[in-house]
């Protein structure tokens, strides 16, 4: 009976080896695909907390900018105001001007 079992074993040899050949990787493959899908999971609970904290940074900034734009908003309404005042000003010293000119002449004239 041993006899058998070697006589099969010996024919089957030749075909073990190319069969391990081509098995064998598939096995490999798995373990791959799964490291690869574990992998591919940490890279996206990665990306997923990147995006979040990219997400409050823009909502920071968005903050920081509105506050900008009000105080830049603010800082017009006061120019416009403080030019108002330096326009009448100006005017009313033209005025005051022309009233020294025309008094002036009338003096120089009489």
């Amino acid at each position: 009976m041993p006899a058998s079992w070697l006589a099969a074993l010996n024919t089957a040899l030749p075909y073990l080896e190319s069969l391990a050949k081509v098995a064998l990787p598939v096995f490999g493959q798995r373990k791959q695909a799964k490291e690869a899908a574990d992998a591919s999971q940490q890279q996206l609970a990665e990306l997923q907390t990147a995006v979040t904290r990219n997400a409050e940074h823009v909502r920071e900034l968005a903050l920081q900018l509105q506050q900008a734009l009000g105080a830049l908003e603010q800082a017009g309404v006061e120019l416009a105001a403080a030019q108002r005042r330096q326009r009448w000003w100006s005017a009313a010293a033209l005025a005051l001007a022309l009233l020294a000119t025309v008094l002036a002449g009338y003096a120089v004239w009489r």
